[in-house]
């Protein structure tokens, strides 16, 4: 049978511990019999950029629940369900950073996530998520959790349609679940595979064939990860910020840093060379997050 639950999460600020909002889709035998929604005070600050984004401001929340008010109730949802979300990386740690804010023990639900499913089944120009579940001609409010987890569920119910299982599509395409307490959804590795160069498909992506530096504490996902991800689609990664860096990107962190008036190092050097003419550009984590996802 085709089990899964989609999940996506809106959030107040850059923390990955932010929650404002949690939209659910159960599907059962690929046919969608429920939905959750529930808006959340993450008891954290709001961002302008954020609000941007989704349009929910404090006082929306003021007498909302908290995530720990309302972790039984959405577990209950979930089950043993898979769990999927379109850019994984994003919702899982999310998930992960607001459990661990409020000291909640979470179970091991396997996860897959809808985006890089689209990278491998479909051609498209972007694999953001209004852009996938148009191609399947699907509607819908974007950057609402509850319409974003429905879209969500919606283009992998349209991919996953040949198939009995997600687990056998994933063996089919050579992927592993990842795991709420374990490692990352990702391709499976062998050492033919390790030395094959990035599909072709990649070398549309804005960040293939360019280098790479980082600088401050990413709050959506590690750093490690976010260096694993732009070498799979073709990028270089310096350690340190040289001359011939394309782009510098802020982890929130530095970025707090500097809106309050301490710059970092890095970014006081990309700043330099910036003025002596070299083209190193700055770039947001949140930016980041929404190029890596194309």
């Amino acid at each position: 049978m085709m089990n899964f639950v989609a999940l996506d999460f809106e959030t107040a600020n850059a923390s990955r511990s932010s929650v404002c909002s949690i939209g659910l889709a159960k599907v059962v035998d690929n046919k969608m019999i429920d939905t959750y929604y529930s808006l959340v005070n993450p008891g954290e600050r709001f961002d302008s950029r954020n609000i941007a984004v989704h349009g929910i401001h404090p006082n929306d929340v003021r007498d909302a629940p908290s995530f720990q008010d309302i972790f039984e109730d959405v577990f209950h949802f979930i089950g043993d369900d898979p769990i999927v979300a379109h850019f994984a990386q994003f919702d899982i740690n999310v998930l992960r950073g607001t459990a661990q804010k409020y000291k909640l023990q979470l179970p091991d639900n396997p996860y897959f996530c809808s985006c890089m499913l689209a990278k491998k089944l479909l051609n498209l120009p972007s694999n953001k998520l209004n852009i996938v579940a148009s191609h399947f001609n699907f509607q819908f409010e974007h950057h609402n959790a509850l319409e974003d987890a429905i879209a969500c569920a919606t283009i992998v119910m349209n991919m996953t349609k040949d198939h009995e299982t997600i687990h056998s599509l994933l063996n089919e395409i050579d992927y592993s679940f990842g795991y709420l307490k374990g490692g990352a959804f990702r391709k499976n590795n062998t050492t033919r595979k390790k030395t094959q160069l990035p599909l072709k498909t990649d070398k549309q992506h804005p960040f293939y064939n360019k280098s790479l530096c980082f600088t401050g504490t990413l709050t959506s996902m590690k750093r490690s990860n976010a260096i694993e991800l732009v070498t799979n689609i073709g990028a270089s990664v310096h350690t340190t910020l040289k001359k011939d860096t394309d782009y510098l990107i802020v982890g929130e962190s530095d970025a707090r840093k500097y809106r309050n008036g301490m710059v970092a190092k890095k970014i006081q050097k990309a700043k330099e060379w910036q003025q002596a003419g070299y083209g190193v550009k700055l770039v947001s984590e949140r930016k980041f997050f929404e190029v890596i996802s194309k």
